[in-house]
């Protein structure tokens, strides 16, 4: 992503930030639309937005309320002059920050063997050790819906990272669990997936955090 500006990106493009109700947002002036939050004397006190203080006001504009102005890193990422639009500009923004996110803990995870998939496997499985799921259950809990989900079990079993086993009262359920091997691998990768985490500790701030959460939820949460 050449990650540095592009989560200021998510927030600022996704949902076209209004900045016309200064005393609820309290916009600084001047980069947004010639208005000082706590007056409009030229000496009057300045304060930031809570959720704007973080970002270079350099790369930030007010147009007809609108804030705008963020796509540069965007354009010379994907050597792109315009966007059809800032809807576009979001959701390209947004892949290509889930690619980089992506890339860094599939890194992790090949230095170890498994795939990202494979690890979210594991997650999942660690989180109700020593009891497990059946495969469909997996499949649910997986970050992003993976078709071949036995598959992916398949590879984990012949590692010995995971186990099955039938239910004694009835036979056509399979419970998988996750092994003592399977809990080790994972000690061992969690330094390396909390340094992944910390890519987004040392650029923003927890409230960001949040708000590309909120964001993020508002645009997925009535996908089925």
């Amino acid at each position: 992503m050449r990650f540095q500006g592009v989560i200021w990106l998510i927030v600022t493009l996704m949902l076209r930030l209004r900045c016309a109700q200064h005393d609820d947002l309290m916009l600084l002036t001047g980069n947004f639309c010639g208005r000082t939050w706590g007056g409009s004397e030229p000496h009057a006190r300045q304060r930031k937005c809570p959720l704007h203080r973080h970002l270079p006001v350099a790369t930030m504009n007010c147009r007809n309320g609108i804030l705008t102005g963020m796509g540069d890193i965007l354009k010379r990422r994907l050597k792109q002059s315009k966007f059809q639009g800032p809807e576009q500009e979001a959701i390209l923004n947004l892949m290509v920050t889930a690619s980089y996110v992506e890339d860094i803990f599939t890194k992790a995870c090949l230095e170890h063997g498994i795939s990202h998939q494979q690890y979210n496997i594991l997650r999942i499985l660690r989180g109700v050790y020593p009891e497990g799921h059946p495969c469909g259950e997996i499949a649910d809990r997986m970050l992003s819906r993976a078709p071949d989900i036995t598959r992916r079990l398949d590879r984990l079993v012949r590692l010995g990272l995971v186990q099955r086993d039938r239910l004694a009262d009835d036979r056509r359920v399979v419970i998988t669990r996750i092994t003592e091997a399977g809990l080790e691998l994972l000690k061992e990768m969690d330094d390396k997936v909390q340094k992944g985490h910390e890519v987004l500790s040392r650029r923003l701030t927890s409230e960001e955090c949040l708000e590309i959460s909120r964001l993020c939820e508002k645009i997925y949460g009535e996908a089925p």
